[in-house]
């Protein structure tokens, strides 16, 4: 801070103090002013702050004096504004208190004249109505509200009664996809399969007799258009053996075809077919973990839509 200096040619107020005893008071007076003043600054611009730079001089040191006291009545008064509304809210919290105790004693008064006026049957239907409120959480009591929340619980439960009964068929028809996918695991893992030595000659054979008996059908049919005479009884009885013939031909092929095409695509390699086997296996365990996933999924959506009710 700048202090005040003097000429060199005058006395310094320390000089001057000593030879007046009046000045010397005044300039412990002025040191005490400006300690308290420097102290008030230091309060008012705490670190990393500094106080602004100015001059010392009386007319400053009164400013600041004026200043200082002013803050000093304004903390009092912010102080005793503090106290005051301390206290209100001491009050207020007491006159809360007051009026929650005076309503619980008289609800507990009501309750219990209640209760003593009710008869035996009064009081149990009473338990039960209150009993029933709570079991249901209705946020009232009312009948109305009891009964909106029975009717939810009633379409709830009917809700869930058709998930189950859904997932009852599924789990029902899971486990017999399930059954069919063990029955080709369990032949495709039995004795590799192999046909027979003579089939593909059976096979071309019965193919052969399959397009002559429909050759001689086809010849048969023009022959019965061409002929304006009556037909012989012999070409008749000819016409209708071919006919079986070739219907039981055609129920043979059926079958071999049938059988063929139940080991079509499995190789003659039995290396190939552990692999095919393989992933039968675990196309099945897909299927069962598919099955427990839907059946949870269902079981777990059911409750929790019962329990947000």
């Amino acid at each position: 801070m700048d202090h005040p200096s003097f000429p060199a040619t005058t006395t310094t107020p320390l000089e001057y103090s000593l030879f007046s005893p009046s000045k010397a008071a005044e300039q412990q007076r002025l040191a005490k002013d400006w300690t308290y003043i420097h102290s008030f600054l230091r309060k008012k611009y705490p670190t990393p702050s500094r106080v602004p730079k100015f001059e010392e001089n009386e007319e400053t040191l009164n400013a600041l004096l004026a200043l200082a006291a002013a803050n000093e009545k304004a903390d009092e008064g912010w102080s005793g504004v503090c106290g005051v509304e301390e206290m209100a809210l001491r009050e207020l919290e007491e006159e809360e208190e007051r009026k929650k105790q005076d309503t619980n004693n008289i609800n507990t008064t009501i309750l219990n004249n209640l209760q003593s006026s009710l008869s035996k049957p009064g009081t149990s239907d009473l338990l039960t109505h209150a009993t029933a409120s709570i079991s249901l959480t209705s946020p009232s009591t009312s009948p109305t509200s009891i009964a909106t929340h029975l009717l939810n619980l009633t379409t709830s439960l009917f809700s869930l009664t058709h998930q189950l009964s859904q997932t009852t068929s599924l789990q029902t028809s899971l486990q017999s996809q399930s059954s069919h996918l063990q029955s080709d695991l369990r032949t495709l893992t039995s004795t590799p399969f192999t046909p027979e030595p003579n089939l593909p000659k059976r096979t071309s054979e019965t193919l052969r007799q399959t397009k002559l008996l429909k050759a001689k059908i086809a010849e048969y049919d023009e022959r019965l258009r061409n002929s304006s005479s009556s037909i012989p009884e012999t070409l008749l009885m000819e016409v209708e053996q071919a006919g079986k013939a070739a219907e039981v031909l055609m129920q043979r092929l059926a079958d071999v075809e049938g059988k063929i095409a139940i080991y079509e695509g499995v190789s003659p390699e039995p290396r190939e077919v552990r692999r095919q086997m393989q992933d039968l296996r675990r196309e099945l365990e897909m299927w069962v973990r598919r099955r427990d996933e839907l059946f949870e999924g269902l079981v777990g959506g059911g409750g929790g839509g019962g329990g947000r009710r």
